[in-house]
């Protein structure tokens, strides 16, 4: 009797063990919508750069930021983002507490039309990757500096397309009195969770049509698009 006693105390502590570790989810994946490659993964992070900063310390909060990614050869790295000095989540940011950063891909309605198979449903395809750790504040206003700097190369390379402006042209003085309005973060990231809900579990049929429903469906406005009608809403 008491080695059964043992032997569910046991079972038990697994369990509760195993409960923890469900705990730590962020978001609910289904086994065939995980996605694990690291390489993969740290491509999107760095592709769709713009996150959701998600904390719960003194309430839920959410700031959208622009980010800079450092890769490491070990673990997932480090994230970088600087909010307002009067964004009350400055509070949540104190190197204790978790906070989650989350990246958004693409995403769509996927129309049964599309697909050969006749029993189908509508449904939406979409990509996510949370990103977890304890952000704490920079503090030494060179590094501060430099993260900067690194952030608006890394965007300019990447969308800026213009030679007329030239961010190490303009004045220190300008720049130490911007950063006094900002603070500045780092986050290693201790956790990553994937989520790519893309229909890749079909036939090939299915997928096929996707890709070509897609190619002529009519989808939410662009960046372009929504800012144009948003300047008609708002005139000069």
């Amino acid at each position: 009797m008491q080695d059964r006693r043992e032997i569910l105390m046991a079972l038990s502590m697994l369990a509760m063990d195993a409960n923890a570790e469900d705990d730590q989810t962020t978001i609910y994946i289904p086994e065939r919508q995980t996605e694990k490659d690291r390489p993969f993964l740290l491509d999107f992070m760095e592709e769709y750069a713009f996150a959701m900063i998600v904390s719960s310390k003194g309430g839920l909060r959410v700031t959208n930021v622009p980010t800079l990614f450092e890769r490491s050869p070990q673990g997932w790295g480090k994230l970088w983002w600087h909010i307002s000095k009067n964004n009350l989540q400055n509070n949540a940011f104190d190197g204790n507490e978790e906070c989650i950063a989350v990246f958004h891909g693409p995403h769509a309605y996927i129309s049964p039309n599309w697909y050969k198979a006749k029993n189908a449903v509508p449904t939406w395809n979409f990509s996510v990757v949370h990103a977890t750790g304890k952000p704490r504040r920079i503090d030494n206003d060179e590094a501060f500096a430099n993260s900067l700097k690194n952030l608006v190369a890394t965007n300019e390379a990447k969308h800026g397309g213009g030679d007329v402006w030239d961010y190490s042209k303009l004045p220190d003085s300008y720049l130490k009195g911007m950063r006094q309005g900002i603070v500045a973060y780092e986050m290693t990231i201790d956790r990553v969770e994937a989520k790519f809900k893309m229909g890749h579990e079909r036939s090939a049929a299915d997928r096929d049509g996707t890709l070509k429903g897609l190619a002529t469906s009519k989808m939410e406005r662009n960046i372009l698009e929504l800012t144009r009608d948003y300047y008609k809403r708002n005139p000069v």
